[in-house]
């Protein structure tokens, strides 16, 4: 009994000393900022400009669907950026991709462009000291979105208080001299740009120009400056790298850099299609109108729910006449939305979707949730196919990915428009997480992005089907028929099966 009351002690003074310790940092020298406009004679207005100028009110558009390509392009804009940059993820690794990006950014704030870097703070731990280095440079500032405020012990924080924590900024955009932007489902890591041996996550991006860049600086500007968002110094003390430190750090990241040179992705890198596209200006922009939407940043604080993205992709899904193709590796409809799918299927619409199979996906709770709407959707008619697994890479019982594992997040209506950006089709996209993305309308644009998953469909995925009313998945590729979770060994299905039993799906 004594020793029930000491721990319940030590866990009252655990808590009273996390909540001290994790006050809320003053902000007053926090200053707002906003998007600069671009300089005519930077080579991006020079580029982009007269192509602009063309097509008035419009979005121009290219698909970053290669991983490679993906990459090249952003470093294509910062490497041209003559005013400024503003980098905002949900996740920033410290690898390859994200060593070599940041050279390339660090770069452009010694040529004097202002850089902005606005990260979400849940996977940003041992990133504190580096943040704050590159916060030291004169051109560079950073910033947290809905940060810990007890930096040693996070977790603990996350237990204490929750309901905040939770709440993630999931947006992903990189816009250059506010003249050209990029904006997809793609994080900064190895594995979203064909650099990992483990994983590699089929994505999709869109590099734009044109009327959907300023609201997307727009977009950066509002969450920039909530006050949600903290400099990386008030975080930490404002304990930065005496000049001594920070110069002998400047060696060490040259020797890395010079190193890196011979790295066998810089030599992939230099392969991609688009590089050549971009050296021999044969860029060829799609043109439409669009829509940039997003979540207010108050959402963190479950604020402003009539302004959240969900009701704007609510509408624009509902504007579909003949066929949808949703594109999501979470995906989690929920009771509500599945008696919504099931209706349109009923009234005649084509309904195809897209997502992981449990043997690839990266996330096995977001399966359990899923696993249990296929069969009425199926019995409604929606055609549901699920990316294959690597043989060679399968994952683990509990955790951890397969070699390929899709990671786009897009929806197609009619083959005229078409979403992309960081929302899934689940209840933390919809409800939790702050999410983005563009609407854009170009018929040929939207027709070629459905052919080409089509094609690829066969290859690459199962298409579910009922027999007997059970599941089954159809290999088309090798012309077979499976009878349970392909394959995903027994205890990975067991897991999930054993996840679906718990009231999970609100934070799935």
């Amino acid at each position: 009994m004594a020793k029930n009351k000491l721990y319940l002690r030590l866990v009252s003074v655990l808590f009273f000393l996390l909540s001290a310790c994790s006050s809320v940092p003053e902000l007053a020298d926090k200053k707002t900022s906003y998007r600069l406009l671009p300089a005519d004679d930077s080579p991006l207005a020079i580029h982009v400009g007269p192509q602009v100028s063309e097509h008035p009110e419009q979005t121009g558009a290219i698909p970053l669907i290669n991983g490679l390509d993906a990459f090249i392009a952003r470093l294509a804009l910062i490497k041209s950026a003559n005013t400024s940059i503003d980098l905002q993820y949900y996740i920033y690794r410290n690898d390859d991709a994200g060593k070599l990006l940041i050279w390339h950014v660090l770069d452009a704030a010694e040529r004097g462009v202002r850089i902005r870097i606005l990260l979400d703070d849940l996977t940003s731990k041992n990133l504190d000291q580096g943040l704050l280095n590159l916060a030291s440079h004169r051109n560079i500032d950073v910033r947290l979105f809905n940060p810990s405020f007890f930096r040693r012990f996070r977790g603990l924080e996350f237990i204490t208080g929750f309901s905040r924590m939770n709440r993630r900024m999931h947006n992903k955009s990189l816009t250059v001299d506010n003249s050209a932007t990029i904006v997809g489902g793609r994080n900064i890591g190895n594995e979203y740009f064909s650099n990992n041996e483990d994983v590699d996550f089929g994505d999709f991006d869109l590099m734009v120009i044109g009327e959907a860049v300023e609201k997307v600086s727009t977009q950066f500007d509002r969450y920039w400056n909530a006050d949600t968002s903290f400099p990386i110094a008030s975080l930490t003390n404002n304990v930065t790298a005496a000049d001594d430190e920070l110069e002998r750090l400047g060696s060490l990241l040259e020797l890395e850099r010079e190193a890196f040179e011979s790295n066998q992705y810089v030599g992939r890198l230099k392969l991609s299609q688009l590089l050549q596209q971009i050296q021999e200006n044969r860029l060829i922009w799609h043109w439409g109108k669009s829509e940039v939407v997003y979540d207010p940043p108050e959402k963190a604080k479950n604020q402003l729910q009539q302004e959240w993205l969900l009701s704007d992709l609510s509408r624009f899904l509902s504007g579909a006449q003949k066929e949808v193709l949703i594109v999501s590796p979470y995906f989690v409809p929920t009771k509500a939305g599945t008696r919504s799918l099931v209706q349109s299927a009923n009234a005649g619409l084509d309904i195809t979707i897209i997502t992981n199979s449990l043997a690839a996906t990266d996330v096995l709770a977001v399966h359990a949730g899923y696993q249990g709407y296929r069969q009425p959707l199926l019995k409604a008619g929606i055609k549901i196919y699920e990316v294959k697994v690597d043989p060679l890479n399968k994952p683990s019982s509990w955790s951890g990915s397969s070699r390929s594992s899709l990671h786009a997040k897009t929806f197609v209506l009619d083959r005229k428009s078409i979403f992309v950006g960081s929302f899934n089709f689940d209840p933390r996209s919809a409800h939790i997480n702050t999410e983005m993305g563009i609407m854009f309308h170009n018929a040929i644009f939207a027709n070629a992005v459905v052919v080409g998953v089509e094609e690829g469909l066969a290859d690459s995925t199962y298409q579910l089907a009922l027999e007997g009313g059970e599941l089954i998945w159809i290999d088309e590729e090798k012309n077979r028929v499976i009878y349970a979770e392909p394959d995903a060994g027994f205890w990975r299905k067991f897991m999930a099966d054993l996840i679906a039993l718990f009231p999970l799906e609100s934070q799935l």
